[in-house]
């Protein structure tokens, strides 16, 4: 028997094709049922001749999304098996062929079963399209692009799965730990973004988190693959990435010990960073659970110290194979004192974080509003009317941010999701952005400043988007009347829409800061239509004295708003906010039915005023009950402020 030592071993490709061909089969099954077949099917239905695609991943898309993940870590797990089985592991490198032989032939085979259903189904895909006019379908470079970009995916995470496979002895362990270090990238960030904020005040968690970070996770790009360009930057860096890690695997591989089977890990250093890793990520999970549910800092703390000692128990669980473990509590006093470090570290702020404003020389424009989360970050025309660029704004906001800072130093800025909330973005003239986020406390103290930026024309014309058109841009305006009224009136004359669009533009004109932020008087809702086919959305309340003076004038008021004809009677009740906040409508209306002390609204004048100052939401001092003539359903609003009418507060002698 020749014990010469050959670069192909043809006993160990029928190995290979007996344990994870059917994996390839699969995945080609897969492939053809989610295109070609599709593909198939709506060219022979008459009825789908107007259905199109934005490119091929959108076809199927949740089957594709199934096979790009699943199949490269199959295939990982089922080519390296014999490395967790001590009599596979045996045959495998009892034959005449180097461990760098054998590394070679389970990647080749292995991106062979990856890359033979992509390029069949791709084949397949283009006789179509040769023999086809599917020009609607898709094109010869949408099929060129969904090869290569499938393809590089599957590799990655193929990849991935075999580096995995290198460090560990357990074929279910390596499949989840592939999964976890495929979603760590965003995962690690989410949760640090989102539990950094309660140690920095202004750190805009939602800002970052807002951001598209699917690119950083292979496993979360997959499920958007139909936005992945062929040739882009995240395809050149999965390229690389799918490099280093082959070659990683390969030095891994050829220092394993072969007999660490049936062990999580046969790398002892790896041991502590998997356990600290989990601690870590355990004990953030939980503090962001806590502050999500509750917001309360003593939960926070409570949720750390539950997550990091539960990660602790998991990882030490994990390494030793049992649930009955005996607990170095050494290993987890000195990872608490290193969290405890580095979160003073943080909250010492030695780069002052907390304390920098850009200099005005510096800014080019800025963003404020109440949350991130409406910030429009685009580059389209429409981009121009969402910042402020005026001199007179930009020291405004500059001095509002400086006050929240020096406030803050006491106790104005709450760490925990209360209070007002002011966004900044400030886009600088070098290209770089610097953005904050403030949950004021006592809101009201800033509001001299914040009237100042919400009450300039700038501001209006970035929040309001009729402000931006002019009347021969709107080809219709549709009037609907608030609650559970049926009555509704359409504009289309000429005149009248210039005369309305004027009256409207001259009221969001004249809005004050407290209009601007609470809509009291709720009689309709506005769509504007454009010629451009957009729709500008708003809401006709009590603050809009000129479009209702317009609307007067041309005997459409009582047709399009809510009367106080249209309702039967209102009942009014002292609002408890603990009470009130959890429940629904129909307990509340309930609730305010039951109370013995209640207030029946039932003449005309006092109900067109309960209509008038009444506000949508439900944090007023009185919650009210809108009963309707025509409807059973009931309105919850409620009163607040010097928006209380009279007649309630002498009800419940109050004034």
């Amino acid at each position: 028997m020749s014990s010469r030592i050959t670069w192909f071993n043809r006993e160990l490709i029928i190995y290979i094709f007996r344990t994870t061909g059917w994996i390839g089969f699969l995945s080609l099954v897969g492939l053809i049922f989610a295109l070609p077949l599709k593909m198939l099917a709506i060219i022979l239905n008459e009825n789908n001749e107007y259905v199109e695609f934005e490119n091929l991943f959108s076809c199927q898309q949740m089957i594709q999304f199934v096979l790009v993940i699943v199949i490269p870590v199959l295939l990982a797990i089922f080519l390296f098996r014999f490395l967790q089985m001590k009599q596979a592991s045996d045959f495998i490198h009892s034959l005449p062929i180097t461990r760098r032989s054998i590394y070679v032939h389970m990647i080749g085979t292995g991106i062979g079963f990856m890359g033979l259903p992509i390029l069949l189904t791709g084949s397949i895909l283009i006789l179509f399209h040769s023999a086809i006019d599917i020009e609607r379908l898709y094109t010869m470079t949408d099929i060129w692009s969904w090869m290569g970009t499938t393809f590089i995916l599957e590799t990655l995470i193929f990849s991935v799965a075999v580096l995995v496979g290198m460090v560990t002895g357990l074929s279910a362990f390596q499949g989840l730990l592939t999964y976890i270090f495929l979603a760590l990238p965003v995962g690690l960030f989410v949760l640090f973004a989102a539990n950094v904020k309660f140690l920095i005040a202004g750190f805009s968690a939602d800002y970052y988190l807002s951001a598209n970070m699917n690119g950083i996770s292979p496993l979360l790009a997959a499920t958007e693959m139909d936005k992945i360009t062929f040739f882009s930057i995240n395809t050149l860096i999965y390229s690389i990435l799918t490099f280093l890690f082959l070659i990683c695997s390969l030095f891994l591989y050829e220092r394993r010990k072969l007999e660490h089977v049936s062990q999580a890990f046969v790398y002892p250093k790896i041991k502590p960073l998997f356990k600290f890793g989990l601690t870590l990520c355990m004990m953030l999970f939980t503090g962001l659970y806590f502050s999500e549910t509750t917001g309360e800092p003593g939960w926070i703390f409570f949720g750390y110290a539950v997550g990091s000692l539960l990660g602790y128990y998991l990882g030490e669980i994990v390494l030793q194979k049992t649930w009955r473990i005996r607990v170095n509590l050494k290993g987890y006093v000195a990872f608490i004192v290193a969290i405890i470090v580095l979160a003073l570290i943080i909250r010492i702020d030695p780069l002052q974080y907390k304390a920098k404003i850009p200099d005005e020389k510096m800014i080019r424009q800025i963003y404020i509003g109440d949350s991130p989360l409406f910030f429009e970050d685009d580059d389209t025309s429409k981009k121009a009317f969402n910042h402020l660029k005026e001199k007179e704004n930009i020291e405004a906001i500059r001095l509002l941010h400086q006050e929240i800072i020096d406030k803050g130093k006491k106790v104005s800025i709450g760490e925990v999701n209360d209070g007002q909330s002011v966004f900044l973005m400030y886009e600088l003239k070098n290209g770089k952005r610097l953005a904050r986020e403030y949950h004021l406390q006592n809101y009201d103290s800033y509001m001299p400043l914040l009237a100042k930026i919400y009450e300039s024309n700038e501001y209006k014309k970035m929040v309001n988007e009729l402000l931006n058109v002019s009347a021969v841009d709107v080809s219709k305006i549709k009037i609907t009347a608030s609650g559970q009224v049926d009555k509704s009136i359409t504009i289309t004359d000429g005149q009248q829409l210039e005369a309305a669009v004027k009256a409207l533009s001259e009221d969001l004109n004249n809005q004050s800061f407290t209009q601007m932020t609470s809509s009291f008087g709720d009689y309709a809702s506005i769509e504007i239509l454009l010629n451009n086919n957009k729709t500008i959305y708003m809401n006709w309340d009590s603050s809009y004295t000129q479009f209702s003076k317009w609307m007067e004038s041309t005997d459409q008021y009582e047709k399009a708003r809510l009367m106080a004809d249209d309702i039967s009677y209102i009942l009014v009740a002292k609002t408890d906010s603990e009470f009130y906040h959890s429940k629904s409508e129909s307990e509340l209306a309930q609730q305010i039915e039951q109370q013995p002390n209640r207030m029946k609204i039932k003449t005309a004048l006092e109900i067109e005023t309960a209509i008038d100052n009444a506000q949508i939401d439900w944090g007023g001092e009185y919650s009210a009950a809108f009963y309707y003539k025509e409807s059973r359903d009931v309105d919850i609003k409620s009163f607040s402020g010097e928006h209380v009418p009279g007649f309630i507060l002498d009800h419940f002698n109050e004034r």
